[in-house]
């Protein structure tokens, strides 16, 4: 019933999902929810919408309540942007960005999809090697807005080489590119999606090396990635690359030229 009236009120809508229970804690810090509306449980929904309909919120989020407010279980609304989970990425916040990956899906246009698929290929990486993993990022249609059920996704896993004793660097890239490739169906199987994930794997001393020299295909990949997973690596480089410190970026000769 709520997913027909907010789909036919507000066509423009990306996903709604349901929120995964054990997320619910977490969530409702991001929130001022009254303590007494806390003690009642209520089914929590976040509905995605573009980025062009931010200002639209406090209006949309009205209507919908004074819609749902006669519904049983009672509803709490989420009303977000796919700015809004980049943003949380770039704070670490992965405990929300993984759970609105994790919602139930209700409709969606291929953005919680394709977020779901690379959390899932995401966590199944890390639990098998977490240690050599330093980021682990989205790219492409995902994070440019025009995913849609069907398109690739595309995420680059960078492999930490900097402290390995026992095997060459290179041999280490192959040996976790087959895992991490080994896990791809898995990844599909258990996110329920159409979406194909298409991974690149590259050594941190190799990237390193192209983010010095201003590559243009890295410098591309860092100023529109946004990582699902980092350990200090690719959050630095994005914001050094937007303070024009990554030369010759475009951002370094736009801020000489300043």
């Amino acid at each position: 019933k709520i997913k027909k009236f907010l789909v036919k009120k507000y066509p423009f809508t990306l996903a709604i999902g349901v929120l995964p229970p054990q997320s619910i804690p977490e969530i409702e810090k991001e929130e001022q929810i009254p303590e007494e509306e806390k003690k009642e449980k209520r089914i929590h929904i976040v509905q995605i919408i573009p980025e062009d309909q931010f200002k639209n919120i406090p209006k949309i989020k009205k209507e919908v309540l004074e819609f749902a407010k006669n519904i049983r279980p009672k509803l709490w609304f989420h009303f977000i942007t796919p700015v809004d989970i980049w943003n949380f990425l770039m704070d670490a916040r992965y405990d929300l960005s993984g759970a609105i990956a994790m919602s139930f899906p209700l409709h969606d246009t291929g953005l919680l999809g394709a977020l779901r698929v690379a959390e899932v290929h995401k966590t199944l990486v890390l639990r098998k090697f977490e240690k050599y993993v330093s980021s682990y990022v989205i790219a492409g249609s995902l994070v440019r807005g025009t995913a849609t059920k069907t398109s690739d996704v595309d995420v680059v896993v960078i492999i930490d080489d900097t402290d390995v004793k026992r095997m060459p660097r290179i041999e280490l890239r192959e040996k976790l590119r087959g895992i991490i490739y080994q896990y791809i169906a898995d990844a599909q199987a258990i996110a329920g999606t159409k979406n194909k994930l298409e991974p690149q794997i590259y050594l941190l001393t190799d990237f390193w090396d192209a983010i010095k020299d201003a590559h243009p295909v890295m410098t591309t990949f860092v100023r529109d990635g946004v990582p699902l997973y980092d350990r200090g690596t690719f959050i630095p480089w994005k914001l050094l690359l937007k303070m024009g410190k990554i030369k010759p970026s475009p951002e370094a000769i736009d801020m000489f030229m300043s």
